[in-house]
């Protein structure tokens, strides 16, 4: 009886799980690795700079001037003319745009349809006008998050939803003219929410936020997810030989 083959095909089956053996051994130590360099990874000493000026975020240019001259008139949050300056510790009436903004401030992970997503904010908008604006973070934890904007003229701003607080100034564009309370980001995905007001012949803006630290979303478990791999490796080999067999 002619046992080349089979004795060939025990060899070839023992190769195979001998060179699987190997290689997920290889691959666990690269992504253990890996998992624990993120999972201890240093929180940097220095600032870090999560939104400038040319970063992305939620944008609506829909409000047009349709919240002009409510709550409070001329000296309100949104005058046609006057150029006081001027701050709100309460938050503005928006129920005007109600149906432009939509639940951008009690569910801004869905927003309507007026809503788009920019690679890029605009650093100006049609005059006279106001837009809104949502930045996104995702973090496993940030300290000491500090926002400071420039804006021609007016900016209110929220965190989740909850009221940061307002200005409005005359002149031209200055980073650093609206700083608000310094705050920290608990684990999770958090939203700055800001709506940009302009009562002028020209308008702008400008971001810096930065944080003392600032963590990275928790990892998927890799050392899991790296043996659900290799299950499925090994049994699509033993699947494969038993083919081969029969």
């Amino acid at each position: 009886m002619d046992t080349e083959p089979e004795i060939n095909m025990i060899l070839s089956g023992k190769f195979t799980h001998l060179f699987v053996a190997n290689f997920m051994e290889s691959v666990m130590k690269t992504l253990c690795g890996m998992f624990l360099v993120f999972l201890f990874l240093p929180v940097s000493a220095g600032a870090v700079t999560l939104v400038t000026t040319s970063d992305p975020g939620y944008y609506n240019d829909s409000i047009g001037t349709i919240l002009d001259g409510t709550d409070g008139g001329e000296t309100g949050p949104f005058p046609v003319s006057n150029d006081a300056n001027l701050s709100f510790p309460t938050a503005p009436d928006l129920s005007a745009a109600a149906s432009i903004l939509g639940n951008w401030l009690t569910d801004p992970g869905n927003l309507n349809s007026n809503w788009s997503l920019e690679t890029s904010i605009p650093n100006s908008w049609p005059v006279g006008e106001e837009v809104a604006i949502i930045y996104e973070f995702v973090t496993g934890g940030a300290t000491n998050v500090v926002a400071s904007f420039g804006v021609d003229n007016g900016i209110f701003a929220w965190l989740d939803g909850v009221y940061l607080g307002g200005e409005r100034r005359a002149g031209g564009v200055l980073l650093g003219e609206h700083i608000f309370p310094a705050f920290d980001l608990t684990p999770g995905t958090h939203y700055l929410q800001l709506l940009l007001e302009d009562h002028g012949v020209t308008n702008g803006y400008e971001v810096s936020i930065t944080a003392d630290t600032f963590l990275p979303p928790a990892a998927v478990p890799v050392p899991a997810a790296a043996w659900l791999f290799g299950t499925a490796l090994i049994g699509f080999v033993g699947i494969s030989r038993r083919r081969k067999v029969a």
